[in-house]
C-alpha cells in the first residue's frame, strides 16, 4: 500500500509539474521573440523533457507495481485514450523542442517573429492535449468504462 501511494504520490507531482513546465513556455511565448527568452525557453524545455520521463516511468510502475494492476488498466478504455492524447502531446511537442534546439544554439540571436508565434500555437495544442489526459486519468481511476 506504501508503494501504491508513493508512486501515485510521485505521478502526480510530475504530472502537475510538467503541466507547470508548459505554462511556463507559453507564457515566455506570450512575451517578445527576443534572445534571453529563446534561451529561458530552450532551458524550460530540457526540464519539460526530464520531467516527462519521469512522468512516463512512474506511471508505468503504477501500472505494473500499483495496487490496481496491469489488468484494471489494460481492459480500460480510458487507459488507452490517455496513452492517445499523452503520444499526441508528445508528438506535437517535437516541433517546438526542435525550434528551442535550434535558439539555445543561436545565443544572442532573437527568432524569427513569425515562427515564435507558430510555436505558441504548438504549446496551446498541446496544452489542450494534456487536458484531454487528464480527463481521461480522471475517468479511468473510477472504473468508468469497465
Amino acid at each position: 500500500m506504501a508503494l501504491d501511494a508513493t508512486l501515485a504520490i510521485f505521478h502526480h507531482f510530475f504530472a502537475f509539474g510538467l503541466v507547470g513546465l508548459l505554462m511556463a513556455q507559453w507564457a515566455l511565448l506570450r512575451g517578445p521573440a527576443d534572445a534571453v527568452n529563446a534561451q529561458r525557453l530552450a532551458r524550460y524545455d530540457l526540464f519539460y523533457g526530464g520531467t516527462a520521463l519521469l512522468l512516463l516511468g512512474v506511471g508505468l510502475a503504477r501500472v505494473f507495481f500499483g495496487l490496481k494492476g496491469a489488468q484494471f488498466y489494460a481492459a480500460s478504455p480510458f487507459f488507452w485514450a490517455k496513452l492517445a492524447f499523452l503520444a499526441a502531446t508528445a508528438g506535437v511537442s517535437v516541433l517546438p523542442s526542435l525550434r528551442y534546439a535550434r535558439w539555445r544554439k543561436q545565443p544572442g540571436t532573437a527568432p524569427d517573429a513569425a515562427l515564435w508565434i507558430a510555436t505558441r500555437k504548438l504549446v496551446v495544442i498541446e496544452a489542450h492535449l494534456l487536458s484531454g489526459v487528464m480527463i481521461c486519468a480522471a475517468l479511468m481511476a473510477r472504473g468508468i468504462g469497465l
